[in-house]
């Protein structure tokens, strides 16, 4: 057996990238041959709206990636197609998730049908959180060109299916980020992000951007009642819009004490103390699809808020490990207090543990498997 996935992967940086390294793993585990196609060029620095693109992750060398994809480039695509007709694999996988990308790798697509190479779509994402020029068009173009898909929610299956109705596509459920290590006692975190050890934290972790719903958090948290309890909240991750909207927000409702603000990229060595320094995760999503913080929280034996918005509550039973609310002020303040007056953390954390196995690696590569099988 042989595999290529054409995905971002490191030193490109991101849930996407994660996620795509952790499946060649577990592709390995099988004694599967495995190479990752990754990106030269992902996005062009103008239309990038984080620091940049890249991290430093001693130990990922080793990984068999080659970046020679240059989103823009279509001289790239014709070379990268050539070398993996080449490579003469039993499928290839293609990572999407946004319109932008629809051109290359409908390209790509294209080219390996002519040689009778199956194509495995690995949908992320079938409408983009922010909306695009042609997006319909563009998702339409790249769809139309491979043989089936995998989806990791069912959401996304059903906005696949409005597309492209007479395509194959399987729903698999995203699995555990389980690559940030072991949890690791609460005060030893809060020591080393120089918390409160005593205090109660709400976490919201991951880039910062306006479908997210964080200024719908911000006035979740200036409900008298929570300011009352003293509960405080992390906000982990680099600002992808203006960060000052966000502070003078926290200003006018007087939240300047009890919101906590670490403006940067999380290196996966630190993602651990950010997790287990929390007493929940809150997700208040104004669109969504299926969340890797959830994965993460998960891992980390944290329950988690989330809206019903796309999949995010397809993860979680509500009031059992976690809660799904409306996108409503009242009701993220709502639960925030039900789970800390109620003490529902260990219990929470207890439902949580029954169920990891079912959001594993093994059986992401799995659904793979039958869908090629299935194609033969």
């Amino acid at each position: 057996m042989k595999v290529i996935i054409v995905s971002p992967a490191y030193p490109l940086r991101g849930g996407i990238a994660e996620s795509t390294e952790l499946l060649y793993e577990e592709y390995l585990r099988k004694s599967i041959d495995c190479q990752i196609i990754s990106y030269s060029l992902q996005y062009p620095s103008f239309l990038f709206p984080g620091k940049k693109q890249t991290i430093n992750n001693p130990g990922k060398e080793k990984f068999n990636i080659v970046s020679t994809l240059n989103s823009i480039n279509p001289i790239s695509w014709h070379y990268v197609s050539k070398n993996i007709v080449s490579k003469k694999p039993n499928y290839v996988i293609l990572r999407y998730w946004h319109p932008f990308f629809a051109p290359c790798l409908g390209f790509i697509a294209s080219r390996l049908k002519k040689n009778k190479i199956l194509t495995i779509a690995w949908v992320d994402n079938v409408i983009p959180h922010e909306n695009i020029f042609l997006q319909k068009n563009l998702t339409k173009y790249f769809l139309n060109r491979i043989d089936s898909a995998l989806v990791m929610s069912k959401s996304v299956k059903n906005d696949f299916l409005k597309i492209v109705p007479t395509k194959k596509v399987v729903y698999s459920p995203h699995p555990i980020y389980n690559n940030f290590g072991p949890i690791i006692n609460v005060n030893k975190s809060r020591k080393v992000l120089n918390l409160d050890l005593s205090a109660k934290y709400i976490l919201f972790f991951g880039f910062i951007r306006k479908y997210k719903g964080l200024d719908l958090l911000l006035d979740a948290f200036a409900d008298l009642r929570i300011k009352k309890k003293g509960i405080k909240l992390i906000i982990a991750g680099e600002f992808y819009e203006k960060k000052s909207m966000y502070l003078n927000k926290i200003n006018n409702l007087k939240l300047s004490s009890s919101v906590l603000i670490f403006d940067q990229y999380i290196d996966n060595s630190q993602v651990a103390h950010y997790f287990c320094s929390s007493n929940l995760v809150v997700q208040p999503y104004l669109s969504a699809t299926q969340s890797g913080v959830s994965m993460i929280a998960f891992h980390f034996l944290k329950p988690v808020l989330v809206t019903k918005k796309g999949g995010l509550s397809e993860y979680v039973s509500h009031r059992k490990d976690g809660y799904i609310v409306d996108v409503s002020v009242k009701e993220i303040s709502d639960a925030i207090l039900d789970y800390f007056d109620n003490k529902r953390q260990e219990n929470f954390s207890k439902e949580l543990s029954k169920k990891l196995d079912f959001f594993s690696w093994e059986k992401l590569l799995d659904a793979f498997e039958k869908l090629y099988l299935s194609n033969k």
